[in-house]
């Protein structure tokens, strides 16, 4: 019973960590023709080595919260660089989990314009209501809709992919970028992924009952990330033509495909945007808690407030340019919270 109740909990840890992963720029596809695409067949091999650094990443993360009993970021930032580094490296993070959520709700804006062409303050809006709701509940809100929402995106995810990969004649082109830099962007995708998901992580170690559990649950974030990954991957590389100047590429691929098909992964990609912006805005409360005197409900509406003020800043420019400006700090972050990870082994 011990045994099937920590793998319970290990696949919902997963679930979470992978589902801070399959955000706007995931599921759409955007961040694949930004980090590996461009380096044509290679960009493959790029997507399976970023899953490897988050999936360790992620075992790590649980790893050193579940052996030293930390329950927040800043905790772990101060084991991992000390209190003067960790403080400042601690602030910067606060500020790039605020741009991710208002990148998902920009996400949701250019979902709703490019599919029903709905006005893009009012996706913004409608998504930042919904995770006001989830966040009501505190934890065990974000813990319900990613057990429930992740193995939808799994799903849905992988179904496009496959059904766009058979229906698909178009030869894959050469990469139009150095195929020798496709290592660094791999790392760096992963590396600003893990910002957030340190902080959530961290969060969820109170609950865990062992580190094999907390283990377990890394390794499988990562599996699915690299699963789902690939398979879009190669869904793009095959359409390249179709996707290349589309905001959402993979809506792109599905509306060439069926009308069905383009509705119904429109509501994967808002699924998707969901659980990573109510996710990354669980994480920023309990950022904000223990720095500020604001109550959790003022925290909740006025992060939501200025999300959707920030959006509009456009989804692409902030997975362009936000995305891999943090990106780099996170190549530092990672790296010394893997050397901690098998420096404690």
């Amino acid at each position: 019973m011990e045994k099937k109740r920590g793998f319970v909990f290990a696949i919902k840890i997963a679930f979470v960590f992978a589902g801070l992963i399959f955000g706007a720029g995931f599921a759409s596809g955007r961040e694949h023709l930004t980090f590996f695409l461009g380096y044509g067949v290679w960009g493959v091999v790029g997507i399976l080595l970023a899953a490897l650094v988050i999936g360790l990443c992620g075992v790590a993360v649980m790893d050193i919260c579940v052996r030293h009993g930390i329950k927040d970021y800043r905790g772990f930032m101060f084991v991992v660089f000390g209190r003067k580094l960790g403080a400042v490296l601690d602030v910067v993070t606060g500020v790039f989990i605020f741009v991710l959520f208002s990148a998902m709700l920009a996400g949701a804006g250019a979902a709703g314009d490019q599919a029903f062409g709905l006005p893009f303050s009012l996706g913004a809006f409608a998504l930042a209501a919904l995770c006001f709701c989830v966040l009501l509940f505190d934890f065990k809100g974000i813990m319900e809709i990613n057990t429930i929402i992740t193995p939808i995106l799994i799903i849905g995810a992988v179904g496009l992919g496959i059904l766009a990969i058979f229906s698909s004649y178009t030869p894959v082109q050469e990469a139009s970028q150095n195929v020798s830099l496709m290592p660094l962007s791999a790392t760096v995708y992963a590396a600003y992924n893990m910002i957030p998901a340190i902080a959530v992580l961290a969060a969820l170690q109170a609950a865990v009952p062992t580190r094999g559990v907390a283990r377990a649950g890394g390794v499988l974030g990562g599996f699915f990330v690299a699963v789902v990954g690939l398979i879009l991957a190669v869904a793009l590389l095959l359409n390249l033509p179709v996707v290349a100047n589309a905001e959402l590429p993979m809506l792109a691929l599905a509306g060439s495909i069926e009308p069905w098909v383009y509705y119904a992964y429109t509501a994967i990609i808002f699924l998707a945007i969901f659980t990573t912006a109510a996710t990354n805005a669980f994480a920023l409360i309990r950022w904000l808690e223990a720095r500020t005197r604001f109550t959790k409900m003022q925290l909740k509406i006025l992060i939501c407030t200025l999300g959707v003020t920030a959006a509009h800043f456009g989804f692409s420019a902030m997975v362009s340019y936000a995305y891999t400006a943090f990106g780099f700090l996170g190549l530092f972050i990672i790296t010394a919270i893997i050397v901690r990870f098998f420096r404690n082994k």
